[in-house]
């Protein structure tokens, strides 16, 4: 393909399978959502999501979504999870740092978000927000009973997403329930 025609500075995708017989799906868009939480398979998450950036000439937005703590009535008292929220912003914000640099480096423009709230609808909202025409996401590769007793936060998006989802797998992870 081409590229986009000529003034058209969004970036297009050609995806082929689901179509009639000899068409071409067009996918447009600028940015690609990145949820990350951080573990292993964040550094697998970007470089997927950094090579298909770049091929589209699309802005990454790397997302951290982080649960507001629970209130834990007669556990402890109240001081002791008063600035909780505030460490967890720090250390999600110095990992960002980490993510725009690897971005940077391989000159994709990219934007860093951490947000407090629900995972996946938090996750979803942000989508829309960005207007984001694909998420890229990972997986931990937990089995099935880890899924259904757990959740998983991937499922979630796949399940509930109204634009294309990428999962990228922990390779390391050869282990299932």
């Amino acid at each position: 393909m081409d590229g986009p025609p000529a003034g058209e500075n969004r970036a297009t995708l050609s995806l082929l399978g689901s179509c009639k017989k000899n068409e071409i799906l067009l996918m447009k868009f600028d940015v690609v959502l990145v949820p990350v939480d951080f573990s292993a398979v964040s550094n697998a998450v970007y470089s997927a999501a950094a090579e298909l950036a770049s091929g589209l000439g699309a802005k990454v937005v790397v997302l951290n979504v982080t649960e507001p703590e629970v209130d834990y009535v007669g556990m402890a008292p109240p001081q002791a999870f008063s600035n909780a929220d505030e460490v967890i912003t720090r250390g999600a914000e110095a990992a960002l740092r980490v993510a725009q640099e690897f971005f940077e480096e391989k000159s994709v423009r990219v934007e860093t978000l951490h947000l407090m709230g629900p995972i996946v609808p938090t996750i979803l909202a942000e989508a829309g927000r960005q207007n984001a025409g694909m998420i890229v996401i990972g997986s931990h590769g937990h089995g099935a009973i880890y899924t259904i007793l757990v959740g998983s936060v991937a499922e979630g998006v796949i399940r509930h997403a109204n634009i294309p989802v990428l999962v990228v797998p922990d390779v390391r992870s050869g282990q299932k329930d």
